[in-house]
Order: C-alpha cells, then sequence, then structure tokens
C-alpha cells in the first residue's frame, strides 16, 4: 500500500515512533550524528533521553512546555509542516526570552487514528526543521490518539543565573521595548477568518468579498506578509542571546514573549515585579526594602500611539476590514516578539547590535496607558487571548 494511501492506524504506534526516529535523521539538513551520537546530543530512541550538558553551579537548566490544539491553535490553511514547526516555536521562544542556549526538545503527539501517513511525515519534518533551525535536537517524546491533533512540546536550556532574562526587575525611568513590527500575525489570523468564512459559506456576509479585496488594493504584501506570519511564526532565539549579554546587576533587563497580546503582556510583567516586590519587602533581612518609607507597590508603563511601529498601510487595511489597528497591536498574540526593558544608559549600546522599537516608559503611575496621537491619555485593558474563557 502506498504512504499517500496509509493511515496511522495502518501501522500503529511502535512504528510510528520509528518512522519520527527516521525522520530524525532523513529530514534534518544537518548531520545525522548531531542527533543519535551519545556522546555529542541525544539518544533519542531509547526508554529516556541521554543528553550530555555541563551544567556549571552558577548555572540554570531552563524548561517550558506548551500544549498546542488543532481547533484552537492551527487554522485550517495551516499545513502539517507547519503545525509541527510551529510546535518547536512555542516552546523555544520561552526559553529564548530567558536568553538559554538549547539543550533539547521533547514532543508528545496526539493524532486522529485516519490520519495519512504522509501528513505525519509531514508533521514530523515541519518538527526536525524547526529542531534545525534553532539548533535544539528533538531528544524523545510519546505518541496517542486523540480526536484531533494535539502537540504538546517541551524545550530544555542552559543560562548562566547572572544573565537569565526574568519578568521582574525593572526601575522608575526604564525604556519599554519590542523586538519587532507587531499586529501582523493577529491581521493574518482575521485574514484567514474571513477567506474560511467566505469559502464555508456559513452565512450571508455580503460586503466581507469587498473587505478582503480592499484590503489586497492597499497593499498585497503585507497581507501576505501577514497570512506567513501567521501560518509559520519564529521565535527570537539571537535576540534573546543579545539582551542575555549585555543584562547584568546594575544595568537589569528584563524580557517577554509576546504570545497572548502586548498589552496581557505588560500587566504580566507588572504583576510578576510586584510578587517579587512583596516577596522581598517580607524578608526581615532585606533592608533595602524594608526601610522604604513607601511599601506599597506603584509601577506602571506608559507607551506612546507616535511611537509603535506601525505602517500607515496596516492601518489602512483594519479599517478596510472594520477592525481597530490598535486591537490588533495590542489585545492578540501570536507575534512572538520579545517585550524587554532596559535601563536609558544601555540604548545606545543595544542599537548597534539589535533592531528594536522604543515604545514607552517604566512609570510610577500604578497603572497601564497609552498617549494617543491626539495627546489623549487613556488606560490600556488587560484583554488578551486566553484558554478556558
Amino acid at each position: 500500500m502506498k504512504s499517500s494511501q496509509m493511515k496511522v492506524s495502518d501501522i500503529g504506534e511502535k512504528q510510528l515512533i520509528e518512522r519520527i526516529i527516521e525522520k530524525s535523521r532523513t529530514c534534518s539538513i544537518h548531520n545525522p550524528a548531531d542527533f543519535t551520537d551519545l556522546d555529542n546530543k541525544t539518544s533519542i530512541g531509547d526508554d529516556s533521553a541521554l543528553t550530555n550538558i555541563d551544567l556549571k553551579e552558577n548555572s540554570y537548566l531552563v524548561s517550558s512546555s506548551d500544549m498546542l490544539i488543532q481547533s484552537s491553535h492551527f487554522p485550517q490553511d495551516m499545513t502539517y509542516f507547519q503545525m509541527g514547526y510551529k510546535s518547536v516555536v512555542v516552546n523555544v521562544s520561552d526559553l529564548a526570552s530567558m536568553g538559554a542556549d538549547n539543550i533539547g526538545f521533547l514532543l508528545n503527539i496526539a493524532i486522529p487514528k485516519d490520519t495519512l501517513i504522509d501528513d505525519f511525515d509531514d508533521l514530523i519534518c515541519g518538527v526536525i526543521r524547526a529542531c534545525d533551525d534553532y539548533h535544539i535536537p528533538l531528544i524523545g517524546g510519546d505518541t496517542n490518539e486523540a480526536n484531533e491533533i494535539i502537540l504538546s512540546g517541551t524545550a530544555i536550556g542552559q543560562v548562566d543565573k547572572d544573565k537569565a532574562l526574568m519578568k521582574y526587575g525593572f526601575k522608575e525611568g526604564d525604556l519599554v521595548c519590542i523586538t519587532g513590527e507587531l499586529g501582523l500575525a493577529a491581521l493574518g489570523f482575521e485574514l484567514l477568518n474571513m477567506k474560511q468564512l467566505l469559502k464555508n459559506n456559513l452565512f450571508e456576509m455580503v460586503d466581507l468579498e469587498d473587505k478582503i479585496n480592499r484590503a489586497y488594493e492597499i497593499d498585497s504584501t503585507l497581507c501576505d506578509m501577514a497570512l506567513f506570519k501567521a501560518l509559520k511564526p519564529d521565535a527570537r532565539y539571537n535576540e534573546g542571546h543579545i539582551l542575555r549579554e549585555l543584562n547584568t546587576d546594575e544595568n537589569r533587563i528584563t524580557a517577554t514573549d509576546i504570545t497572548d497580546g502586548l498589552a496581557s503582556e505588560f500587566y504580566e510583567i507588572l504583576n510578576s515585579d510586584k510578587r517579587e516586590y512583596q516577596f522581598n519587602i517580607n524578608q526581615p533581612n532585606n533592608n533595602q526594602f524594608n526601610n522604604d518609607s513607601n511599601s506599597s507597590y506603584s509601577k506602571g508603563i506608559r507607551i506612546y500611539e507616535d511611537k509603535l511601529p506601525v505602517e500607515d498601510e496596516f492601518k489602512e487595511i483594519a479599517n478596510a476590514l472594520g477592525i481597530d489597528y490598535l486591537d490588533l497591536f495590542l489585545h492578540v498574540g501570536e507575534d512572538f516578539e520579545f517585550l524587554f526593558t532596559m535601563n536609558k544608559e544601555l540604548k545606545d549600546q543595544l542599537e548597534n547590535e539589535l533592531n528594536f522599537y522604543v515604545i514607552g516608559e517604566i512609570t510610577e503611575k500604578n497603572t497601564v496607558e497609552i498617549v494617543l496621537s491626539n495627546g489623549t491619555i487613556e488606560k490600556i485593558s488587560s484583554k488578551g487571548y486566553q484558554h478556558l474563557k
């Protein structure tokens, strides 16, 4: 039987695992020994992963796990290869935002038993290609059956303790920055959703096709870029390393990846910083905090509309689709760029090594706000994507 006609139920779990091991060699663009040599990287296919690491006393082992469910995370236009690729990206992004070096990746896969073998192979090749791109070997995992595709990955890395990029530790006056243009993935998801509604003819939307056509008339290249960003995201691995090297006790850099929306991440880093502050003031020997006459936490964030890296064409396309462009920029995630803060003194030095945008600063106003182009100041809500909501 040709593989294009075979389903995963025709061969079973054991042979699927053999295919994963085979694909870890044949789909890799690197030397196959990089993924099988016990003295080098991994022992994929054994009962447990053996990974050769040299953790020093001043290092953290960094690990992150993320689950992707087909109906929630994979648009209908996403290929199996892109599904597999994304399962690595979402986990590597978390390691990258900590400044970690990658060590290994484990992936648990649950799939319907009528999945075609060719589709399964494409999914695994997407995983392997992403592992190649981010220099993180696939070292193991598990397979199971489900009614839809579920990919649960775990990424493992290493970072020196004094270089780890945390969410907390910023000070009043620190710059609030992002590594790239936001909102493109959100725009891509909107276009994909509209196209799917049009394709399925779920209900009459007379102006839906006109909106899509208008968007492409404004800037077809930007629309295509948005679709690409939604279907094949990238992690900011190199950027994490650059920020890590500049991170010191004197000039603390904090960072997080933007997955659930920029506004949501604002509140995440503030809550993290607040927890750390409250922990420190409760320590009996921490004079730095106990001698502070103002024991209440009051940090906030202010950003400026005029500083946001948004093209005019992006605003026009959002308007043509009937969407507030700031909603796309602030309240929808999946961009996988970094939100980070840094001391003003680091700005000139970092500009020589990294493309980034300063969009605001840390305040002591205990609020998250935006200064609009007309001078109006508005509070930014924490609205963002949340599971189980």
